[in-house]
């Protein structure tokens, strides 16, 4: 039986379920009685388990947080791990974000790819092994969060308050091909600072794990010309600017960059970086904004990767540590900025924690850790990496795919023995936490093949 081939008759069935899903808003909100992420995510957490029971599996949703899909028999289980939230659209969008429109035939939208996409294309191989009759010596299992960008309270709940049993091996299709077999830990935090100035305000970046693209301080009027005396020499030769204007009798002063996820910040410009570094310049005199703009002079310039801080570290299996400032603001009278660093899997955090710390306080700032995940490593050589390569690399023809390592933090951490495999395929543009998010449907094909043969593989070794 070619279940390769017979898996692809579902996939103009799945564009359309796809479609329904991407048109859901699911970014995290406030907590509403039953919807503890708010009513978006428990919406496309509903709508994809009811897909699911649409198409004859046996379904459950716990409480709004989480779903689970499953399918077959056997004391053990695969688990295929992904998420139906999604970061905030931002702006600059060529087609409305949740409008699921096809284009030169890419669907645009928020979670196209991270993580409905993936997430659907899965759900439709198992669909096509059940129809096909396909027996499995392991029972599989589709774990839906509704929190992966923010928190993961969805497997909170899920592994440690309902103490659900764990899966013998498991994947999530959220990151890219071949199989990410290390990932670097995550510690995520706020620097804050006292402030005596009630004339300032920061807004800068949207959420914690991504590298702003638009940042913005009000300043006093007395700094007028001094900003636009420096702006004129500061955007000679930048592709990205920062600019100024009045407004409402305030200063209003923009600095623009290019969005990228917080596991590769080289791949955008971070607009808050740029915009401290310039407040250094102003050498302005108000408390908290004067300390913050030395800081970013002095340690982090337009970096990402800690050097100039005396952060840097690095090791073979998972690279370099990557840190992002991505969100800024001022609230109960401190100016607080978010970090999100990425370290290698060998590094001890307690270690990186303590250098963070004795670096600020030369600076009278404070440190509150938001979120620490250690890291992941699943050598190369199991049985699971091995596998899951094997198979990317017999379907696509790209022999020399191998095993790689992220800063991205997945659900493969929520989990033992788990790695993250695909979806994002090799040359094709990562659109993940950016404008103009996008799935290229001629690449759905070949994603339904590697996914079949991953669940038949793992469940029958």
């Amino acid at each position: 039986m070619d279940i390769q081939n017979e898996v692809l008759k579902y996939k103009e069935e799945l564009i359309k379920s796809l479609q329904e899903s991407i048109k859901i808003k699911s970014v995290e909100e406030k907590a509403q009685p039953g919807m503890p992420f708010g009513e978006g995510p428990a919406k496309a957490l509903n709508h994809f388990l009811n897909v699911a029971e649409k198409l004859g599996f046996e379904t459950e949703n716990f409480d709004n947080y989480v779903g689970h899909i499953e399918f077959g028999q056997g004391e053990e289980t695969i688990g295929i791990l992904g998420h139906v939230d999604v970061v905030p659209e931002g702006n600059g969008w060529d087609y409305p974000p949740y409008s699921a429109k096809i284009v030169d035939n890419k669907m645009y939208g928020r979670g196209t790819l991270d993580d409905k996409g993936p997430l659907m294309i899965v759900l439709y191989a198992l669909k096509a092994l059940k129809d096909l009759g396909v027996p499995m010596k392991r029972k599989v299992k589709i774990i839906v969060g509704a929190n992966e960008e923010t928190n993961w309270g969805c497997m909170k709940h899920y592994f440690e308050k309902l103490k659900m049993p764990q899966p013998v091996m498991s994947f999530t299709p959220d990151s890219t091909f071949p199989v990410t077999f290390a990932e670097k830990g995550i510690m995520r935090g706020i620097i804050k600072i006292r402030t005596n100035s009630q004339g300032i305000t920061l807004q800068g970046g949207e959420v914690y794990n991504a590298v702003p693209e638009k940042s913005i301080l009000t300043l006093p009027m007395e700094y007028k010309e001094k900003v636009e005396e420096k702006l004129e020499i500061y955007n000679i030769d930048k592709e990205y600017k920062i600019k100024s204007e009045i407004i409402d009798n305030k200063l209003v002063i923009v600095s623009y960059g290019k969005s990228a996820h917080a596991a590769h910040p080289e791949s955008g410009y971070n607009s808050l970086s740029a915009l401290m570094n310039f407040v250094n310049l102003l050498e302005v005199e108000i408390l908290g904004l004067k300390e913050m703009g030395q800081y970013f002079s002095e340690n982090v310039k337009m970096e990402y990767n800690g050097k100039s801080a005396g952060l840097f570290y690095e090791d073979e299996p998972s690279g370099e540590i990557t840190m992002n400032y991505g969100k800024a603001f001022v609230k109960d009278g401190y100016i607080q900025v978010s970090v999100d660093i990425r370290y290698p899997v060998t590094l001890d955090h307690k270690k990186l924690k303590e250098k963070v710390l004795d670096l600020l306080r030369k600076y009278n700032m404070e440190f509150v850790v938001l979120k620490e995940k250690e890291p992941l490593y699943v050598k190369k050589d199991s049985f699971l990496v091995k596998t899951l390569t094997d198979i990317y690399q017999e379907i696509t023809g790209d022999s020399n795919g191998e095993p790689r390592s992220t800063g991205g933090g997945t659900y493969a951490k929520a989990v033992k023995n788990c790695v993250a495999f695909g979806a994002l395929l090799k040359g094709t543009k990562d659109t993940m936490h950016q404008k103009n998010e996008c799935i290229d449907l001629s690449t759905i094909d070949i994603l339904l093949k590697i996914y079949i043969e991953a669940i038949y593989r793992l469940a029958n070794s």
